[in-house]
Formats: C-alpha cells, sequence, structure tokens
C-alpha cells in the first residue's frame, strides 16, 4: 500500500518528462515479453529495460516483477497501468484535436460579408460548411468591402466576401463567386423612373450619388471615366456614403441617381426604381469576390471555397434579379 501512495504522489512533472515510456510500459504489459515489447516498438531490448527503470523512478514505485521468461504487475503497477492507458488516450485526444483546430476543422471561422453578398447565395453556403464541419462556430462579421480587406490584412477575419474591386491583384488568394450587372437606381417619383431601359447619356443631368474614392477607388473612378466616355461630367452630389442602404436612402429621398449592383435589388428600400443601362462598359460591372490570406489557409476556408465554387451562377443572378430575399443564416 506504501507504495501505490507513493506512486499516486510522483510529481506531474516527472511524469510528463517520461510520458514517452508509459507506452514502452504498456506495450510490454500486453507483450507479457520484453524482447517481443522491443520489437513492436521498434528498440533494443536493454533500451527498453533501461526506460522502465526510468518509468519505476519516476513514479516512485516497482512496477513489475521479471523473470526470465515473463514480467508480472506488482500491486502498484496494476493501478499505473489503467492510468497510463488513461493518460496516453487523453494525450491522442488532446494531439488530434489540436490538429484539427490547426486545420480549420474545430474551433472559430471569421467570416466578413458586405450587405450585398447576403443576396447571393452566401446563406446556403454557410448551412453547408456547418452541416460538413458541426465542430466550427461562424463567426459572421457584417461590413464595407474596404473594411474587411483591412481586416484581412490585420488578420482579425479569416475570410472575406467583397466587392473585387477593392483587392489588389496578388494580395489574397480569390475565387470570383459573381459578376452581377450594375443597374441605375432613381427616385421613383422622378420622370426617368418611367423608362424601360436607359443608356448613360440618358443620366446626364441628374446628380450622381457615388461611393467615396477612399473606399472603392475602382469603382469610384470607373464611373466617372464612364459618365466621361459617355459624353459629360457628372455633378457628384456631396457625402460620405460608404453604405449602400444609406446611398439607397438618398435615391429614395430625392437626392440623385446611383448606380449600383443588381443584388440590391432585392433590398426593401421603397421610393427606388431600378433600371438596366444598356451601354455600361464592362469594367463596370459589379463583382462578388472570396478573398482570404494564403498562408493562413484552413481545411474549413479550402471546403468553403470548394463550397462556393459549386453554386450555379445563373442562378442567384435569377433570384437577385426578382427580388427574392433569401433566408439568412440561422
Amino acid at each position: 500500500m506504501s507504495k501505490s501512495v507513493k506512486f499516486a504522489g510522483a510529481p506531474a512533472d516527472a511524469l510528463l518528462a517520461e510520458a514517452h515510456r508509459l507506452r514502452h510500459f504498456v506495450v510490454l504489459v500486453e507483450e507479457g515479453h520484453y524482447g517481443n515489447a522491443a520489437a513492436r516498438l521498434g528498440i533494443d531490448q536493454p533500451a527498453l529495460s533501461r526506460s522502465i527503470v526510468r518509468l519505476e523512478q519516476a513514479v516512485g514505485a516497482q512496477l513489475l516483477v521479471r523473470s526470465a521468461r515473463s514480467i508480472t504487475l506488482t500491486p502498484a503497477g496494476e493501478i499505473f497501468e489503467k492510468e497510463a492507458r488513461a493518460l496516453i488516450a487523453q494525450a491522442q485526444l488532446s494531439s488530434s484535436v489540436v490538429r484539427r483546430v490547426q486545420d480549420g476543422e474545430i474551433g472559430n471561422l471569421r467570416l466578413g460579408f458586405t450587405p450585398v453578398a447576403m443576396f447571393w447565395a452566401l446563406p446556403d453556403a454557410v448551412r453547408q460548411l456547418r452541416d460538413k464541419y458541426p465542430g466550427i462556430r461562424i463567426v459572421m462579421q457584417e461590413a464595407q468591402s474596404y473594411e474587411h480587406v483591412d481586416r484581412l490584412r490585420e488578420g482579425s477575419i479569416d475570410v472575406a466576401f467583397v466587392n473585387g474591386d477593392v483587392l489588389k491583384p496578388g494580395e489574397f488568394k480569390t475565387l470570383l463567386l459573381e459578376r452581377a450587372r450594375v443597374l441605375a437606381a432613381v427616385p421613383a417619383n422622378w420622370p426617368i423612373a418611367r423608362a424601360k431601359r436607359l443608356r448613360l447619356i440618358d443620366l446626364a443631368d441628374q446628380p450622381f450619388i457615388i461611393v467615396p474614392r477612399e473606399t472603392s477607388p475602382n469603382t469610384h473612378q470607373g464611373t466617372l471615366a464612364a459618365c466621361r466616355a459617355a459624353g459629360f461630367v457628372p455633378t457628384i452630389v456631396p457625402g460620405n456614403n460608404t453604405e449602400v442602404l444609406s446611398r439607397l436612402g438618398m435615391v429614395a429621398g430625392g437626392f440623385g441617381v446611383m448606380l449600383t449592383s443588381e443584388y440590391t435589388r432585392a433590398m426593401p428600400v421603397d421610393g427606388v426604381v431600378y433600371i438596366p443601362i444598356t451601354d455600361l462598359p464592362d469594367y463596370l460591372h459589379w463583382q462578388l469576390v472570396m478573398a482570404w490570406d494564403a498562408r493562413a489557409e484552413t481545411t474549413a476556408v479550402r471546403a468553403l471555397a470548394a463550397i462556393c465554387a459549386a453554386i450555379p451562377k445563373s442562378r442567384v443572378r435569377r433570384a437577385a434579379w426578382r427580388g427574392r430575399r433569401p433566408a439568412l443564416p440561422g
């Protein structure tokens, strides 16, 4: 009994230092023979014998009674065998958990999205990922595209669904999810709202609500370039209007017109009419892009990219055009 008490009080750091010898001990017990156990472990018999002696010294108790042909567990050894197996199992579980966290199969996946991205198939993609990896806690953060790019750079999010025009070529790994038409959003009570389609020149006399240069430089500059190519310089409504809903609200309030992705048709804003533009240059078509840092790519990120890549583009484009509001992930 005194031996088991001494074993039970063995310092934890002593056991941790000899943790690799636990498997030596368990294999020796299973084989019942030093030669067989050594062969199974891939070490020589003297090394195994020394390992067991070191383990007994660490726990402060004799664990085995040795004979010429076999080994027998002492009372302390019988207790220690159960503890050793439990410790090995816990170590294997901990190692597995760590690997799964490292691979992104469990833990948090921080996902940034723009309001418009929710009218794509993002809710469906998130549901599929949760079904495949139920151990992942998906943390969703809504913001504007330029804010998500900053967060990707600083590592505070793992994936972002953004307007492609805010991305620098080659900075992040990207997946183009959809190219959407850009429409004119005009006040419903203006005469121009009765048009079925427009040319860009038809908006020459209307004040323009344009996304700020600081947040979407490509879209800002592209809009001005397209207007100049159409033969006019637009009058820009003053203000730092970064939020798409705030810009739509200004359209509804009669401040001006704006160019916007067809996905915004799904946003229920009274007083706004969306009209196709027949001569808009290709460089102004809106792009939804999934972006992530390749250096921090995990299993979950790769799985999400595969799910998104498999979503039919034509279906989501038609759904957005009809103004369907998709169910958000619960």
